[in-house]
């Protein structure tokens, strides 16, 4: 009789499954439209045997447990993905905020504006005492200044608005870390008791997901279900314990944030994702205003003038007394940031002087007196060199060697010279006897030019009938090399820093160049005086760059003050033309050569345009792989209405048969319990 009772659970429990399994059917259908839900199912085993006479009689069936839908790999590669989704959309969208800056080719932009200014000094040329074109030049003027400047506001504005970003998204990351922490809680509460936390997980993946947008992190699930998540190999997530990271200035001068773990010094390597993408943007720099890696030019020159003062090189020493005042002069029109130093030697003797001012250093070199001494140890310069302490590491350093006699050390020991040199980043330049550019006096004597080319200087002749155009080669020498290494901006995964260095180039050289021009004639008289800068800095205390520069007031107030000749005669218009030639001048580097000012800007436009359509194409490309690993896990996990219809329907009529069978069984019963026994009453 036990096994007919038993009957009745046999068809219960079929009813009972029926039930669970249309339940968790009515629970997919219900979050079909739900973003991050996997579709459950309710898998149902048979239940225990009872063992009887020999025979196995089942009693139906039980749900082991509500299965959650998932593929772990895919999962895995969408979080990659997205991961670099994330990246090349924010670069992407910060280079098109770029493009609408410079608004170059398509629209007007900086290009336009320099061309009507190269224009307005043609005109000027043709007429150079016209003072209606002279008012066109300063408005010109007036209008390349706003342009730069409004660009450089642009910028700015766009830097610290994606440093602000940055912020953001570090807090996001740290709410969606806090979320997966108290999510591990519940799951583990759940699942300890032999609960399913289904739902639970379904929000902590989506969680995952968006976190996996912000940064490069790699996610670990335990064997009691609960996730450790890190980033760069420090823990964010670990059971119910969280991390934040805190968005922190790199030191206490600098402006832009970078993240750290909380309550310490330590930065998170962060390799790729929407954080990733706001620092690259912005440039991984401090961001200090006057500091060149964020963009400022690196006009600062420490420029050492070393002297033989030896009694056989005394002709040529008075050669540079007499014609230091065009130097220094020279120099005070490059507009350069400039350190002077002097350097004497004789025998093995070495003195050196430094000083605050130009006009110092004239009178010293003009208070020289020559030695008894027959010639210098130029090794005792070296090692003098070598022993300076408080060259600063962002300065160019220069050093000129006035000497008239040979190197005096072999080709190895020169060489040992070149290395000290270079391990301080002086480039010296010679000034020598031309016999003595490649070899010495005597056999086995090196060249100066081992010393010049090692060190990336240049060879002038001592001889030279003109000493004072020498000079002026000297200045321009260098004024060349920093126009070169202010240009030469070496291409790295940084956009704003980057575009800022290449602008500013651009923006300091033309202005250093049409100053150097326009104060190497005079105004129109009557009377003609020296002309002055075109340009000033707004704050003297920075270099000539984007935001810091304007027209000169003294111009805007007199037009006369405007330089077009050499002379100060009404018909001059030699500087006027040098001027309005400069936009073809070779005056700037790239990696692809020496170009002009027209020619470097148009450089920085297809930059800028090729590393536009770059990102859109990866961001495009990306989105296509994310969008296919997630139809790939939606294929999976997602929830399909025909399937859980026809489920539906299978598990009704599941649950009808069951039932029936209990009433079939129930009438069974009602027969033996009601009717057998009452034959012969």
């Amino acid at each position: 009789m036990a096994i007919g009772f038993a009957s009745f659970e046999i068809a219960r429990s079929g009813m009972s499954v029926s039930e669970r399994a249309l339940e968790v059917t009515g629970h997919n259908i219900s979050n079909v439209n739900t973003k991050g839900y996997a579709r459950q199912q309710a898998i149902s085993v048979t239940s225990s045997y009872y063992n009887t006479q020999g025979y196995q009689i089942g009693l139906g069936a039980t749900i082991q447990n509500i299965r959650q839908i998932r593929h772990q790999f895919l999962d895995n590669i969408y979080r990659r993905e997205n991961t670099s989704l994330g990246y090349w959309e924010t670069r992407n969208k910060t280079l098109e905020d770029i493009q609408y800056i410079l608004g170059d080719p398509m629209e007007r932009g900086l290009q336009e504006v320099m061309n009507q200014f190269w224009d307005a000094w043609q005109e000027l040329s043709k007429d150079p005492s016209s003072l209606t074109v002279r008012a066109l030049v300063v408005q010109r003027g007036e209008a390349l200044v706003d342009q730069i400047n409004h660009i450089g506001k642009q910028i700015d504005k766009l830097q610290d608005d994606l440093n602000q970003e940055l912020k953001v998204r570090i807090d996001e990351l740290n709410s969606i870390t806090r979320q997966i922490a108290a999510l591990n809680t519940e799951i583990l509460k759940c699942e300890i008791n032999g609960d399913n936390a289904n739902d639970y997980r379904d929000q902590r993946n989506a969680l995952v997901d968006r976190l996996s947008k912000l940064a490069n992190i790699e996610v670990n699930e335990m064997q009691d279900g609960q996730l450790d998540i890190t980033i760069g190999g420090y823990v964010l997530v670990t059971k119910d314990k969280q991390t934040s990271l805190v968005a922190e200035t790199s030191s206490k001068s600098g402006l832009f944030y970078i993240p750290k773990i909380m309550g310490t010094e330590i930065e998170v390597p962060i390799k790729s994702g929407i954080i990733k993408g706001i620092m690259e943007s912005r440039g991984e720099v401090m961001g200090i205003r006057g500091s060149i890696e964020n963009g400022t030019p690196n006009t600062k020159a420490d420029i050492t003038f070393v002297v033989d003062i030896s009694d056989s090189n005394k002709d040529n020493l008075s050669k540079v007394q007499d014609s230091i005042e065009t130097y220094i002069n020279e120099l005070k029109r490059r507009g350069l940031d400039y350190n002077l130093r002097l350097v004497t030697y004789s025998g093995s003797a070495v003195s050196s002087y430094s000083f605050s001012n130009a006009e110092d250093f004239r009178d010293a070199v003009k208070s020289l007196t020559p030695t008894s001494d027959t010639g210098g140890d130029f090794g005792a310069v070296v090692s003098y060199l070598e022993s300076i302490g408080d060259f600063s590491p962002e300065t160019n350093k220069y050093a000129v060697v006035f000497s008239g006699g040979d190197l005096g050390v072999s080709e190895s020991t020169a060489d040992d010279y070149v290395s000290a040199l270079k391990d301080k980043s002086i480039k010296m330049s010679i000034v020598t006897d031309s016999s003595y550019y490649n070899a010495g006096t005597a056999a086995g004597i090196a060249g100066w030019n081992v010393i010049s080319d090692g060190t990336s200087g240049s060879l002038f002749d001592i001889n030279s009938a003109d000493f004072e155009a020498l000079m002026t080669d000297i200045s321009n020498s260098i004024n060349s090399d920093i126009n070169k290494e202010i240009s030469m901006v070496e291409e790295s995964s940084s956009i704003l820093s980057d575009l800022r260095k290449r602008i500013n180039a651009l923006v300091n050289v033309l202005v250093r160049e049409v100053n150097y021009l326009h104060t190497s004639g005079k105004t129109l008289g009557p009377p003609s005086v020296p002309g002055e800068d075109f340009f000033v800095a707004i704050n003297p205390d920075y270099p000539l760059e984007m935001g810091n520069i304007k027209l000169n007031d003294k111009i805007i107030l007199n037009l006369s003050n405007i330089v077009a000749s050499k002379s100060g005669a009404s018909g001059d218009n030699t500087i006027a033309l040098a001027i309005a030639n400069l936009r073809g001048n070779k005056c700037l580097s790239d990696a692809k050569g020496i170009l002009s000012i027209d020619e470097y800007y148009q450089l920085i436009i297809l930059d800028v345009g090729n590393r536009g359509s770059e990102a859109a194409g990866i961001s495009e490309s990306q989105r296509k792989l994310v969008n296919y690993a997630d139809s790939q896990r939606q294929a999976i996990m997602g929830v399909s209405m025909d399937e859980e219809v026809s489920n539906m329907l299978k598990y009704k009529f599941s649950y009808t048969a069951a039932s029936r069978a209990l009433n079939v069984i129930d009438e069974m019963i009602d027969t033996i319990i009601s009717r057998m026994g009452l034959v012969g009453r």
